[in-house]
């Protein structure tokens, strides 16, 4: 088996089928024979988990400079924070409304 270090996380494509995630011990020493004419990929847990952080973060919004900037001039001003519960009760409410 091939093992390639310093990948630097490009998702795998999504056409690949998932032949099997680990080995079981009675197969851990067999090689596995691919039918004729065919390709076979076989991943573990590890890369598996890997491969979907991958995609997450490929998945996430980029940053939002314009919200960080304002963020760091309330924190200078004294303005961010100074309000526990309400920022406890916008940060409850954003979150109820993302899971609608």
């Amino acid at each position: 088996m091939t093992r390639i270090d310093g990948h630097q996380g490009t998702p795998l494509p999504a056409q690949l089928e998932r032949v099997e995630t680990t080995r079981t011990p009675q197969r851990a020493n067999k090689p596995a024979i691919p039918a004729a004419g065919t390709d076979r990929v076989e991943m573990s847990q590890d890369v598996a988990f890997a491969n979907t952080v991958v995609q997450a973060v490929h998945e996430t919004p980029e940053l939002r400079e314009d919200k960080i900037a304002a963020a760091k001039k309330a924190l200078a001003d004294g303005t961010l924070g100074q309000d526990a519960a309400r920022l406890a009760d916008a940060l409850i409410d954003h979150m109820l409304d993302d899971k609608r």
